[in-house]
């Protein structure tokens, strides 16, 4: 690429130019991000109130109380079994209700 040897100075100069060049691009980039503090942020707080305001909050839903008695497919029972065991994981002293449970196709 060059024709002689470059001496030690100006491998200096080739150095310090280009860590300078590094310096100036990260101090306008720190300068750019700085600038972001200032554009204005979305409404986002307005908006949620308007939501809470609007939203109609539901009653509670009267359901039928499961009874597991009631299961007469040996499926469905085991289906139950299965899901309280895995609810209850590892845990000893586990406290799993089971709310409903429907066969699906």
């Amino acid at each position: 690429m060059f024709k002689g040897q470059i001496s030690l100075i100006t491998s200096l100069e080739i150095t310090l130019i280009s860590m300078l060049v590094v310096f100036v691009i990260l101090a306008i980039l720190a300068f750019v991000l700085s600038l972001f503090k200032y554009v204005p942020a979305e409404k986002v707080v307005a908006d949620i109130k308007k939501a809470q305001k609007s939203a109609d909050i539901p009653k509670e839903v009267q359901r039928e109380r499961f009874d597991p008695s009631k299961i007469t497919s040996e499926d469905m029972k085991i289906a139950m079994m299965v899901a309280c065991i895995e609810a209850a994981g590892e845990e000893e002293n586990a406290n799993v209700r089971v709310i409903g449970i429907k066969e699906l196709n």
